[in-house]
């Protein structure tokens, strides 16, 4: 009596304990210490393990860090490894449970019982118990469950195909990052060519105006023609403020790209000559590249074949199922003759209420697979209207360019022939100061345009699913990279014809990626699409099963 009295005051203040840590959560906000210091964490993990800078950087070395350093790449390299790590686990699921159970118990009083006689339906005089007061038991059963097993098959191929949706989710950020590098380095380029021009036609400018004022105030010309020469010399100078502004944020834009502190000033290696790259395939070759390799495209093809292996379990959850169990147990009851015994069973159990609803579990699992496809059919048609897209802006950019650096051709020697006329004449500044700061105008739209080009080649590429193979450097260095991203772009240059395009591991994955990589679309393993038997002893029954509950409950009429 007294174990259960003490019993029972501590399980009442293990429930106080509880209450009152329960009523005592409240939201608890980051303190400005907190936050400081997690600011300051993160800011040396995010540049951590970068290389520092030297030297110029070239366009294939702002790309190869960015492959290697930037943030958002990293973070969709790790998703693939999350992805492809629940494959494994999925892997263990599909193996039978082997569960471990102990137990205790205790009961104040002994478990004392009476017998009624069945014939004279009188209760028997003496009670008797056949269990201990104290009780221990131990058991160790392994059990599997067939309707389990088949559940767990298809969403682990479903969790399979997400890891391939992540992958491709993964090329398209490197597409991207791709196109935003080379479009961000001909930016910084413009800066890094301009910005000394510009700020000695800023300074020149505004030397004139501050003289063009003096004259007025000493009254040295007509009140108007001081005016309208202060007023050209406002537009100019307001020219090249907008000029200035323009070019401002490009270094800072690249340095985020490539993962190094924004405001590190980078020196670039501008190349002597910018040369359009050449494309000649014909659109009907690069529709199908695209419908072979494009990331959207396939991960929307992942994501449909997903929803088919959703209908195939919702099926199978539609049928019994059967446990099969054997294990070792242990009783500390002292009464018992054999404490120690195997036990071996089969149980099949099946939710009649299934039956019921399998027909609207049915229609929903379709209508959810048919909406996958009718998603894959159109983005089909958004890709072949995005290869058209993008081919047409090549050309319009490139158009675009070559006007450009002709206006930049002639402003310069425009500029060239005013400096020369009036570089002893004091009257001439205005001619001068316009001139500078039309060429520099022109040589900025010249950059801009040719930064267009670049950026519409690489979509070209992006959109077809060309991938920028590189194979990977040994010991993953920096270096190394570089040259692979250099002899990937010269390639690109050279005919404007690529491989087949496939998924490819462009990175230096720092996670262990062994041969368990789940199976890609091919023209081999998309018969799924067409609706196909798939092969395979489980795939071979359960679609024979599969089979049979559709026709029962169309035949039922439910």
């Amino acid at each position: 009596m007294v174990d259960v009295k003490r019993a029972g005051r501590l399980l009442a203040s293990a429930s106080l304990v509880a209450l009152l840590a329960a009523c005592a959560v409240t939201p608890a906000p980051f303190t400005a210490d907190e936050l400081k210091t997690q600011a300051a964490a993160d800011r040396d993990v995010m540049f951590k393990g970068g290389e520092p800078l030297s030297g110029p950087l070239s366009v294939s070395e702002a790309i190869a860090r960015a492959l290697k350093y930037n943030l958002d790449k990293r973070s969709k390299m790790m998703e693939e490894a999350l992805a492809l790590g629940q494959t494994d686990l999925d892997r263990w699921d599909m193996l039978p449970k082997l569960t471990a159970n102990a137990g205790y118990s205790y009961r104040s009083e002994p478990n004392a019982t009476n017998s009624l006689n069945t014939t004279t339906g009188q209760r028997g005089s003496d009670y008797s118990y056949s269990a201990d007061q104290r009780t221990k038991t131990a058991d160790l059963t392994m059990s599997w469950n067939l309707l389990d097993f088949g559940v767990t098959y298809y969403t682990a191929k479903a969790n399979a195909d997400r890891v391939l949706v992540a992958t491709e989710r993964r090329r398209k950020a490197v597409h991207n990052l791709v196109t935003e590098v080379r479009f961000a380095f001909w930016r910084a380029a413009a800066y890094q060519v301009l910005s000394g021009e510009v700020n000695r036609a800023v300074a020149e400018a505004k030397d004139a105006l501050g003289k063009a004022r003096q004259v007025e105030k000493e009254n040295l010309k007509a009140p108007a023609d001081s005016l309208r020469y202060q007023k050209s010399l406002l537009e100019t100078l307001r020219q090249l403020t907008a000029i200035q502004q323009e070019l401002s944020t490009a270094q800072i834009e690249l340095a985020a790209l490539i993962n190094v502190p924004p405001g590190t000033r980078l020196v670039l290696d501008v190349p002597a000559e910018m040369r359009v790259p050449d494309w000649a395939m014909s659109l009907e070759r690069m529709e199908e590249l695209a419908f072979a390799g494009n990331p959207d495209l396939l991960e929307q093809g992942y994501l449909s074949r997903i929803a088919i292996d959703e209908t195939k379990k919702t099926m199978l959850k539609l049928l019994p199922g059967i446990t099969f169990s054997s294990g070792r147990n242990w009783d500390g009851n002292s009464f018992q003759a054999n404490n120690l015994w195997w036990e071996a069973g089969a149980k099949l159990s099946w939710n009649v209420m299934n039956v019921l609803s399998g027909k609207s579990q049915l229609d929903y699992a379709e209508t959810n697979e048919e909406v996958a496809n009718s998603k894959r059919v159109a983005l089909r048609m958004a890709v072949l209207a995005q290869v058209h897209v993008s081919e047409r802006q090549f050309h319009n950019a490139i158009s675009q360019y070559q006007q450009s650096d002709e206006l930049w051709q002639v402003d310069k020697r425009l500029f060239e022939l005013s400096e020369a006329r009036t570089a002893n004449d004091a009257t001439g500044i205005l001619e001068r100061v316009a001139g500078r700061a039309s060429a520099i105008a022109s040589q900025l739209r010249r950059f801009q345009s040719y930064a267009q080009v670049e950026q519409a080649y690489a979509k070209i590429q992006a959109t077809i699913g060309h991938d920028l193979t590189i194979e990977k450097a040994e010991g993953g260095d920096l270096k190394s990279l570089s040259k692979a991203v250099a002899a990937g772009l010269a390639a690109w240059g050279r005919d404007g014809t690529p491989s087949e395009p496939v998924p490819a591991a462009l990175a230096e994955v720092p996670f262990a990626v062994e041969n368990r990589t789940p199976e890609p679309l091919t023209s081999e393993n998309t018969k799924w699409i067409k609706g196909d038997a798939e092969a395979g002893l489980v795939e071979e029954t359960v679609g024979t099963v599969v089979a049979h509950i559709r026709s029962l409950y169309q035949a039922s009429g439910r």
